[in-house]
């Protein structure tokens, strides 16, 4: 009898991690996104190109962690949440390799000395050009441009995610 006993906990154990997994992803992500938008609106810091780009799986991250809650699926949610860690550290990696001028991205996102033939040409191109380039760091932390703080989320969101896929494969 304590045998079945034990193996049931192990299943209420089991999902009541991948409860906080989801939970953990949510309360990131959010954070993540309310903190990109206080810096842009409330402290003046507007967003280049790539830094809009990464946003994008936040909000994806956001939707699939509040699935979790609502479905049995757990295993499509945390691969679909891995590939969105996978995607935030390619464009956060690019990202920090073009503020490093290490790779260099469109030219309407970067700075650049190019020449003009008059005034005019000139005047069409700034209309075009964001005022945020994605090659100038805007903000630094310890060091550490934006861009290079979500490339380390990232690293430990996949190394999360890696340890719950090798859980769930345990447990099959």
């Amino acid at each position: 009898m304590p045998h079945i006993f034990n193996n049931n906990s192990k299943v209420k154990n089991s999902l009541f991690s991948e409860k906080i997994y989801f939970l953990l992803i949510l309360i990131i992500s959010i954070f993540v996104l309310i903190s990109a938008y206080v810096l842009e609106y409330f402290f003046n810091y507007p967003p280049c190109k790539l830094c809009l780009y990464q946003r994008i799986p936040y909000f994806i991250l956001i939707f699939l962690a509040i699935s979790s809650f609502l479905t049995d699926k757990l295993f499509i949610l945390k691969f679909c949440c891995f590939t969105c860690f996978l995607t935030i550290l390619l464009i956060s990696g690019f990202h920090s390799l073009v503020e490093r001028k290490l790779v260099s991205f469109d030219i309407g996102c970067t700075a650049s000395n190019s020449e003009f033939e008059n005034i005019e040409d000139l005047r069409n191109f700034l209309e075009k050009v964001p005022l945020t380039k994605c090659d100038e760091v805007a903000l630094s932390i310890f060091g550490l441009s934006l861009a290079n703080l979500n490339l380390i989320i990232s690293i430990i969101l996949i190394l999360l995610s890696i340890a719950m896929l090798k859980n769930y494969e345990k447990r099959k």
